[in-house]
């Protein structure tokens, strides 16, 4: 055989090798649509009740606020609802806002204020909530239903390898919250840390998840940090009880990633 015929040859095989590695690596696929699909599919899908508090702690680690918080949750349901209640430390109502999502829709959101809680108008779901670090955003984690991401390379958090996705704000978007910034896992398809970044690619909160709970075969977020920019304080939500019909989880230990 020619030197010619043997060059056609092997150039051929490498070039069959390489469409047959293509077609058959997982991460040849991988989208950042596919991700956030995946981040939202692991939530958990039977209707349940979570509860927990948020604590807001100066920079020093001293508490300036407590809060308890509700979510009645029924992502499996269509369309997917979840009512969220905020309350002061003794358990009086202070804010409630209903998310609903049809599928493949826009989200719908329903607020109520007061005790007893009456209707009021959506308020900015980028500003704070009860002088706390965290958002209407964040706590609803409603950039996972965010459209037009990109997977903009790949970072390590926490020990684990992570996709990064860079999504923009849906119109009409804030000035404060322009592009959320996403670190997911590049094995588990689990949200690990987010960035909200204004108009001008600033950093304006961050939060990252400290550990999660698995309950029925789902994992879901056990403890949470959020940070405003700047800021003097930060955020923690912890999750102490989730409840269904079908299980019921108190006082629930800490599962560290």
């Amino acid at each position: 055989m020619s030197n010619k015929a043997v060059f056609l040859a092997l150039l051929a095989f490498l070039v069959q090798t390489f469409l047959c590695f293509s077609a058959d690596d997982p991460a040849s696929k991988v989208t950042a649509q596919s991700l956030l699909d995946d981040v939202v599919i692991q939530l958990p899908q039977d209707q349940i009740k979570i509860s927990g508090t948020l604590c807001v702690r100066q920079r020093k680690g001293v508490v300036v606020r407590e809060l308890r918080f509700e979510m009645d949750c029924n992502w499996g349901a269509q369309p997917s609802t979840v009512k969220y209640t905020i309350m002061d430390a003794f358990g009086a109502e202070l804010e409630q806002m209903t998310v609903k999502r049809p599928e493949g829709g826009q989200a719908e959101y329903l607020y109520l204020t007061g005790a007893p809680p009456v209707s009021a108008a959506v308020p900015d779901l980028t500003k704070a909530i009860q002088e706390s670090d965290i958002s209407w955003l964040d706590l609803t984690l409603s950039f996972l239903w965010w459209k037009g991401g990109e997977i903009k390379g790949s970072e390590e958090v926490k020990g684990r390898d992570c996709y990064i996705v860079e999504i923009p704000a849906p119109a009409p978007s804030s000035q404060s919250f322009a592009k959320a910034k996403l670190w997911i896992d590049k094995k588990l398809h689990m949200l690990l840390q987010a960035e909200n970044l204004n108009v001008d690619g600033k950093l304006t909160r961050k939060l990252w998840i400290k550990s999660f709970k698995k309950i029925n075969d789902r994992w879901i977020i056990k403890d949470m940090e959020i940070e405003g920019y700047p800021s003097t304080h930060r955020t923690k939500l912890r999750i102490q009880e989730v409840d269904s019909a079908t299980f019921k989880a108190k006082d629930l230990d800490k599962d560290p990633l």
